[in-house]
């Protein structure tokens, strides 16, 4: 006879197998999880370098040079009020304490230069005594160099990887081996030196010296000052610049208003140039020798032929303090940085008599205190203006950037040169490494890489997990969101992280649904055996004490009563609930004694 299952022992055999699978399903997954939230890597943090600093003395030397460069500027002998200890929680409630859109550095930025070729930017921080080197590919700072008081200006030589820093607060120049990232010599000049150029064909090295107003000329072989030059009376020297072609250089006179032009082969004054009120910074054009100047006072830039030293025109900027300027050789664009309105002017100067103004940039501020927990001075002036404070600009002709300090707020912004739109950097990062990928705009972003993106650009970022993962979280730019894809608005610098957890590939349910199934098999196989031991059991019992009982007092009642075990056996039989060979033994066992009886005892 053909064994049949029970409808209700299929039902249960299902139950227990969904149930059992489930369970195991949960179990795992929640095992899965908290290993992969163990697993994540931690969110990049920016490492900072401490820099000891004696406050005694550079709070001294600071009120001294101060008050010597206020006295020269404006004629004041206040002495400049200080605060002590500021932090974030003392700036303004007004002010934005979020500045995430430019490079961290050190306290209070002000000159900037790059080297091309070693794909390094160079950040002097005034109130930290330190310069930051920010490595280009990926816009992060590698390191922080100690100088001494008072960082200012900074440039460099590309010829022999040599950066040149003034140090106003200790009348030095600072230089530093730019392959090893450390200081070289400090060389002596006179008092307060602020702006610095370096003519790399000569290998002279021109620093103005604010209050003693003259020029030192260093020999760049010897590392010492070749020669002085004095400027006539009322002249201030400030920002300088070097046409290396013309081996020309161009210092700005901010008391009175001029541009001195030096000859590079004697280092002798043979021109001066009316411009702006104020001249700050300047910029050259080398290819077509004209010269640019930022006019602080009057809000407008002066254009100079290098080959006659005289004055082109006055282009007004829609900004307010012009300071720092460059000029981007690749599409005849000049940028300045406004202190006064925290803008970049951009104008496109291809056409001198049709110069115009293409657009102004928001940046980070550079004249509104706003402080983290930095290392700076202990006493830092309250009411700092220019020069004290001012924001100057590099340009990068390889990539097409431009970079430009943000005194104030401790950042450094970057603009991309083609879009004239302030540009971040995000660094794209899967975790843990080998489970996926991220793929922004349609293009796969690999761990560990980053893109250049214009501030303000949407970004539809997917993860994809490798087999055998699923993404678990964002984090990093976009924080405890599980959404794929997910839609991100480009706004600072920083990372974004794909979190990925172990899934369950196909193969492995399977073979766990197998699992569980043979497991439950193996259960009702023996459940189903218990239920037909007791069945046995039971009847055989029933059966015996039937024939025991009633075989010699009432055959024929107990014919009877086997009959109707018999019946019952075959019903249970046909249910399944009995299998073949245990219907058997019963029922032969029936049979027996129903003919035993028949038969007056002989037949057992």
């Amino acid at each position: 006879m053909v064994f049949m299952l029970p409808i209700s022992h299929l039902l249960m055999s299902i139950f227990i197998i969904i149930l059992a699978s489930l369970s195991v399903y949960s179990i795992i997954c929640m095992y899965f999880d908290q290993n992969s939230k163990l697993a994540q890597n931690p969110q990049l943090q920016a490492a900072e370098e401490n820099t000891n600093i004696n406050s005694d003395s550079l709070s001294n030397t600071n009120n001294v040079s101060d008050n010597n460069i206020n006295n020269s500027i404006s004629g004041s002998s206040e002495t400049s009020t200080t605060i002590k200890g500021l932090s974030r929680e003392s700036s303004p409630s007004s002010v934005p304490t979020s500045l995430e859109s430019g490079i961290d550095v050190d306290t209070y930025p002000v000159g900037i230069t790059l080297n091309p070729s070693t794909k390094k930017v160079y950040v002097a921080n005034e109130f930290s005594n330190t310069v930051s080197v920010v490595d280009i590919p990926t816009l992060k700072v590698e390191k922080t160099i100690g100088v001494e008081n008072f960082p200012y200006a900074i440039d460099s030589n590309t010829l022999n990887n040599r950066v040149y820093v003034t140090n106003r607060g200790s009348n030095s120049v600072s230089v530093i081996d730019g392959s090893t990232n450390s200081i070289l010599y400090n060389i002596s000049v006179e008092e307060s030196p602020v702006g610095i150029a370096v003519n790399p064909t000569a290998s002279w090295i021109y620093v103005t010296n604010l209050d003693s107003r003259s020029i030192s000329v260093i020999d760049g072989i010897s590392n010492s000052v070749d020669e002085t030059i004095r400027l006539g009376e009322g002249g201030i020297p400030y920002g300088l610049a070097v046409n290396p072609l013309t081996n020309r250089i161009y210092v700005t006179d901010i008391g009175s208003n001029l541009v001195h032009v030096i000859d590079g082969q004697t280092n002798k004054l043979i021109s001066t140039v009316s411009v702006g009120m104020k001249p700050v910074s300047i910029a050259v054009n080398i290819r077509s020798n004209t010269v640019y100047v930022s006019n602080y006072d009057s809000n407008d830039i002066s254009v100079i032929d290098g080959s006659t030293n005289r004055l082109v025109k006055n282009i007004p900027v829609d900004g307010d303090k012009p300071a720092g300027i460059a000029f981007n050789p690749i599409s005849n664009k000049v940028y300045v940085s406004n202190i006064g309105s925290e803008t970049v002017s951009v104008l496109d100067v291809s056409d001198i008599n049709s110069s115009r103004i293409l657009k102004n940039i928001t940046v980070n501020p550079s004249t509104t205190s706003i402080y983290d927990e930095k290392n700076s001075l202990l006493e830092i002036p309250a009411n700092l203006d220019f020069p004290l404070i001012t924001s100057f600009v590099t340009f990068d002709p390889t990539d097409n950037l431009a970079y430009l300090t943000n005194t104030a707020s401790n950042t450094i912004s970057v603009i991309d040169g083609e879009t004239d739109s302030v540009a971040v950097r995000i660094t794209f990062d899967a975790a843990p490494p080998e489970a996926g990928d991220i793929e922004c705009n349609g293009i796969k972003r690999l761990s560990g890489n980053s893109t250049l993106y214009n501030k303000g650009e949407v970004l539809q970022c997917a993860a994809i997990p490798e087999r055998g993962y699923i993404l678990g979280s964002w984090s990093g730019l976009a924080n405890d969101l599980s959404s794929n894809p997910l839609t991100l608005e480009v706004s600072e610098f920083g990372t974004l992280t794909a979190n990925f957890k172990p899934a369950l590939s196909p193969e492995v349910y399977v073979f766990m649904i197998g699992g569980i199934a043979g497991a439950s098999s193996v259960f009702l196989g023996w459940y189903y055996k218990f239920g037909q031991r007791r069945y046995i059991s039971r009847y055989m019992t029933r059966i015996e004490t039937t024939y025991d009982t009633l075989h010699e007092i009432d055959k024929e009642q107990c014919i009877m009563q086997l009959r109707s075990i018999r019946k019952e056996l075959l019903y249970l039989f046909k249910k399944g609930s009995l299998s073949d060979s245990h219907y058997n033994i019963l029922d032969k066992k029936a049979s027996d004694y129903i003919e035993d009886i028949r038969h007056g005892g002989e037949y057992l």
